[in-house]
């Protein structure tokens, strides 16, 4: 399934997330809805396509998926990303571009959103080192109510 849940990113960060600009949370969860019953469609019409069996058909996702806004509160844990540094010395992070610094041009990253704190931290771990250090820090400012996780979502 791995390879199934990657190729599916791949397709929505290609033709969904770097194309769309949202207006909030809610436009995100309305315009995804979309796109992923337009990837059904395609996925059931390579389906029915024998001809095209050069391509693997991917899997149809459950017709059931809804993002109900009521139950997907943002909560205190933190969201992770690697991203490598442009030639401008910025990674893209959620549509939005931060500065890291020439130095790391070319070089791969760990970004991570801390939701309770509200900041983007950005790691490096060099080759010749066993850990990632810190080398940017910035305010992350979140539209909505961050609620504390739940009892059974983390590890105490």
């Amino acid at each position: 399934m791995n390879g199934s849940i990657e190729n599916f990113n791949g397709w929505f960060e290609e033709k969904f997330w770097a194309k769309e600009a949202f207006t909030n949370l809610e436009d995100m969860r309305a315009k995804s809805t979309h796109f992923v019953g337009q990837y059904n469609d395609l996925s059931a019409w390579k389906k029915r396509n024998k001809s095209l069996e050069q391509i693997n058909p991917a899997r149809i996702l459950n017709n059931s998926l809804k993002i109900p806004l009521e139950k997907l509160p943002l909560t205190k844990g933190k969201i992770h990303f690697i991203r490598m540094v442009d030639n401008a010395s910025k990674i893209s992070v959620l549509n939005e571009a931060f500065k890291v610094g020439n130095e790391f041009i070319s070089e791969y990253v760990w970004a991570t959103i801390c939701m309770k704190k509200q900041t983007l931290e950005v790691f490096y771990r060099a080759k010749d080192h066993d850990t990632a250090v810190l080398i940017k820090d910035f305010e992350y400012e979140l539209s909505e109510e961050v609620k504390p996780l739940k009892g059974d979502t983390h590890k105490s």
